[in-house]
């Protein structure tokens, strides 16, 4: 068991009788693994274990004015994990109960065998080197969690949450930052922090000091930075900073710090940290490059849309007013906000399927025939149909699909009801209503909001779902609608129609 530890076991022995602590620490030195140091004064020993690491500590229970209890209370409060084995000539039942209830590890009635000792020693550093295992597997778990997050989630700050909780639980720190910056130049920005009792000082070193983040960025000496930063906040005792590297360029650092004394990070733990700095920056630039991939299929998207109303000047405009007036309205229904992204793509695209309709009928100035009618309500069902296949511009279909749908059931193309229409159609059905009323059309002129909005409560519940119409009233009463700025304030203009 002891032969595979680079390090060696501290082991302090406290005793008021020297001879005893001469007889416990020679034959305890005779192991190589143990590294020991005697005690006769416990005051001496206190003042010890609040400076120095310490793994087993081996304590009588009566020693004058100072109790093996005030060592006991002591040893774990600086030394959570430690093991500690009592010693004494006065075995009574309570005393025994007593300190094995507050978490010593053994009890040894004087006078014992020098072997029964060793036993005890090799016992007690057994279960702690189990107690340390157990925590290693759960640090593997976690680094298998966040590993599984980065693969399976789009979202960057959820993954920087979960880094930020993984380091906190396989290192044990007390507080935990992540900063990243877009660009070389740029001052790395706090993406998450995770702080305990030492919150304000954590801040300080996370906003305050960017001569250490420019340091780890740039490869300088980091060190030296951090012990800066230690002497300046003194609660902080222990410090680490990691960049956060990407194609060798750092884009970013990942900060920890502990306020414990003794708590210094160990040669595993800055591995583990090394672990986490790489998925953390793996992440983040694998956010930027869906980012990319997603501004790319918005310009596409967008391209698209500007090609459905260059056949028509009289659409001019119609998607983009149509996407923030519906984004206005999913807002005051509590839309989250991965929802209202989807919104803007399907509100973009919600006409695509014009493309395929015949300009002599799109830009016809008079009523259409019940033929000409019947073709240009093929739309949606050929936009839908031209989407098909591509993952990303899925969530877009409801609203292409289902937006000429009516509440009674008497739209096209499926002549769905009520809440047989996704939400999606159902919203922007009220939107596009809106939109083309207030707008000019080759057949006619363009009316005022107010009439529009008649319009919209006349067929509440039989052409409009009531509850959209209800919220776009009310958006249009509190002025919310001509605050946006997409429609003239007094009269329609004739240059952006819908």
């Amino acid at each position: 068991m002891m032969t595979n530890r680079n390090e060696k076991y501290s082991i302090i022995v406290i005793d008021d009788e020297t001879y005893i602590c001469n007889i416990v620490k020679e034959a305890l030195s005779s192991n190589e693994a143990y590294r020991v140091k005697s005690f006769s004064d416990p005051g001496k020993a206190l003042t010890y274990l609040e400076k120095n690491h310490v793994d087993l500590v081996l304590t009588d229970l009566v020693m004058g004015e100072f109790s093996g209890v005030d060592i006991l209370e002591t040893a774990f409060r600086e030394h959570p994990d430690c093991i500690l084995i009592l010693m004494t000539a006065h075995p009574t039942v309570n005393n025994a109960i007593s300190v094995l209830k507050k978490g010593a590890y053994d009890y040894l009635v004087k006078p014992f065998k020098l072997e029964t000792l060793k036993s005890a020693v090799v016992r007690g550093l057994r279960h702690q080197a189990l107690a340390r295992e157990n925590v290693h597997l759960k640090e593997q778990l976690a680094l298998h969690k966040l590993s599984e997050a980065i693969g399976s989630s789009t979202s960057l700050q959820s993954i920087l949450d979960m880094a930020a909780d993984t380091a906190k639980t396989v290192i044990g720190v007390g507080a935990v930052s992540v900063l990243v910056r877009d660009s070389e130049e740029q001052v790395p920005i706090p993406y998450i922090i995770r702080g305990s009792s030492i919150d304000e000082q954590m801040d300080a070193f996370l906003n305050g000091n960017h001569k250490l983040c420019a340091a780890a960025l740039d490869k300088t000496d980091v060190q030296s930075s951090c012990e800066e930063i230690i002497k300046k906040e003194k609660s902080i005792r222990t410090l680490a900073a990691y960049p956060l590297m990407s194609r060798g360029k750092a884009i970013g650092l990942l900060n920890v710090a502990h306020e414990e004394k003794f708590m210094p990070l160990k040669p595993g733990q800055l591995h583990l940290l090394s672990i986490i700095a790489a998925k953390v920056a793996s992440a983040i630039e694998n956010n930027r490059l869906y980012e990319y991939l997603q501004s790319s299929y918005l310009k596409a998207i967008k391209a698209l849309a500007n090609a459905i109303e260059a056949r028509d000047p009289y659409t001019r405009g119609h998607t983009d007013r149509v996407t923030v007036l519906a984004d206005l309205l999913a807002s005051r229904l509590n839309w989250s906000m991965d929802k209202r992204a989807e919104l803007k793509m399907g509100c973009t695209l919600h006409d695509i399927g014009k493309i395929g309709i015949p300009d002599a009928i799109l830009n016809k100035p008079g009523r259409l025939t019940d033929e000409e009618r019947a073709q240009i309500q093929m739309h949606p069902e050929l936009g839908a149909k031209m989407i098909e296949g591509i993952d990303y511009l899925e969530a877009a279909v409801p609203y292409i699909l289902y937006h000429h749908e009516q509440y009674d059931g008497s739209g096209y193309p499926r002549g769905l009801a009520g809440e047989e229409i996704p939400i999606e159609g159902r919203l922007l059905a009220v939107v596009d209503t809106y939109d083309a009323i207030v707008t000019h059309r080759p057949y006619r002129q363009g009316a005022d909001p107010e009439k529009a909005i008649d319009e919209l409560e006349k067929f509440k519940g039989k052409q409009f779902d009531p509850i959209i119409v209800d919220v776009i009233v009310s958006a249009w009463k509190e002025g919310l609608i001509e605050q946006l700025g997409i429609y003239p304030t007094e009269s329609c203009v004739e240059t952006q129609p819908a």
